[in-house]
């Protein structure tokens, strides 16, 4: 089915015809703006044909749905269709295309707007989706929620399952450094545990990229990677980011805490408890990097491979010398 198509009888799901819509991104999904008669602005989300994962895309929009509910977190709204369903499917040639449609959040990544309120604002939306993310069901074994969505000892480990295939590009040295961090990850998660206060539903892509600035408030979107763990690995995932800018990063951090504790207490007694999960963030960024099936990551992000390795083993260092 051709994309225009294809769009047309996604939209008339929704009783959306005579739109104008554009194409904002490709690389997997397929995301547009839609634009309707009537002055309502909507985001369309269409999977590709080799997302075959229904139930994790259920689970996503129903945590959308509950947050929505809630109304503390300025967060993309699921639409239902005429049907009354989170999800739209669509028969092609190629397979079964799932879509979801959301209300637009307006706004510039919050990157090109980092200043102490920002952050500030920041820390509270955080905190907000943190305290909606323990009220939401549990995300357990048995619920079988987001299972392939696992921010916790278990992405820690599975690493292992790659690092061979990589052993000629990552080196010898290197090769050993990830299995410390991993061993390192997995005991600092241990330490945290898995209680309600320390684990549940998290965004799991905190980067400024994804907190939007309207107006000088901050809304947060793309939850394509939500899944169940820390706590602490929402918060270090931002915090990895802060470093890109050493001169403000000490202020910005500050800021970042001090609107979280407005909200809840932080899920960390000091910084130092976040080590262990900066160094998740970066094996899955390495993760990331070197399994990426579209070759235009690589090229991007191989640049930043060298300061990874050297985070991780700034940490790791510091545990075995201890």
């Amino acid at each position: 089915m051709k994309t225009e198509g294809l769009l047309e009888s996604i939209l008339a799901q929704y009783g959306l015809a005579g739109v104008y819509t554009q194409l904002l991104q490709d690389r997997w999904n397929h995301i547009y703006r839609v634009e309707a008669a009537d002055g309502c602005v909507y985001s369309l989300r269409i999977t590709a044909p080799e997302f075959k994962e229904r139930r994790w895309m259920e689970d996503e929009l129903a945590f959308l749905d509950f947050a929505a509910g809630v109304g503390t977190v300025a967060a993309p709204r699921p639409v239902r269709n005429r049907d009354g369903e989170l999800i739209t499917a669509i028969s092609t040639p190629e397979g079964e295309r799932l879509a979801c449609l959301f209300d637009w959040i307006e706004g510039e990544p919050a990157s090109r707007h980092l200043t102490p309120d920002i952050l500030r604002q920041c820390g509270r939306i955080t905190a907000h989706l943190h305290e909606i993310g323990r009220a939401f069901p549990f995300p357990d074994e048995a619920n079988g929620f987001r299972p392939g969505y696992r921010y916790d000892q278990a992405l820690a480990r599975s690493h292992r399952e790659w690092i061979p295939q990589h052993r000629a590009e990552i080196g010898p040295e290197n090769e050993a450094l990830l299995e410390q961090a991993i061993e390192y990850a997995v005991a600092g998660m241990d330490r945290v545990g898995q209680t309600r206060q320390s684990y549940g539903v998290i965004h799991a892509d905190l980067h400024f990229g994804n907190f939007l600035v309207h107006n000088g408030r901050v809304s947060l979107i793309d939850f394509d990677q939500l899944g169940r763990g820390h706590y602490c690995y929402d918060i270090a995932t931002l915090r990895v980011e802060l470093y890109d800018d050493p001169p403000t990063q000490a202020a910005h951090w500050q800021a970042f805490k001090a609107g979280y504790v407005e909200v809840t207490p932080l899920p960390f007694a000091d910084d130092a408890e976040l080590d262990p999960f900066i160094v998740a963030v970066g094996l899955v960024f390495l993760d990331w990097v070197y399994n990426a099936p579209n070759p235009q990551v690589r090229v991007e992000k191989a640049q930043f491979i060298p300061g990874v390795y050297a985070s991780i083993r700034a940490r790791v260092g510091v545990e075995i010398g201890s």
